[in-house]
């Protein structure tokens, strides 16, 4: 239960830091600073705080979407090699069936020749 939760948050949390609009609200943040430099100590601060969370919630929210997408392109290729095979078995039916009419094609001629 716990385990589920952590990782909903932060497959979540990554994909909403990843967003631009998340790019957009830091950006303005670091540019508080220049409207009240007075509170710069405190911008400071809360950007660490900021850091120090995030990193590691983004840590993990990568490597378990990395993880699903590796999940998924396993699946891919089984099913890939699966559709593979097939197409070799059509293939080789394919031939057979060339071969049976090559020599068919081959008898007619020379059938042809004998009622001449």
């Amino acid at each position: 239960m716990i385990k589920r939760f952590n990782e909903f948050v932060a497959k979540h949390a990554t994909l909403a830091l990843g967003t631009m609009w998340a790019f957009y609200v830091f950006l303005l943040y670091s540019l508080l600073p220049l409207v009240f430099p007075k509170q710069m100590d405190k911008l400071m601060y809360w950007s660490n705080v900021i850091q120090l969370v995030t990193l590691p919630l983004l840590a993990v929210g990568t490597a378990l979407l990395g993880k699903k997408s590796e999940e998924r392109a396993k699946q891919d290729h089984k099913a890939i090699m699966e559709q593979f095979e097939t197409i070799k078995k059509m293939y080789q039916e394919m031939q057979e069936i060339r071969e049976m009419v090559d020599g068919k094609n081959a008898e007619k001629p020379e059938q042809t020749k004998i009622s001449s």
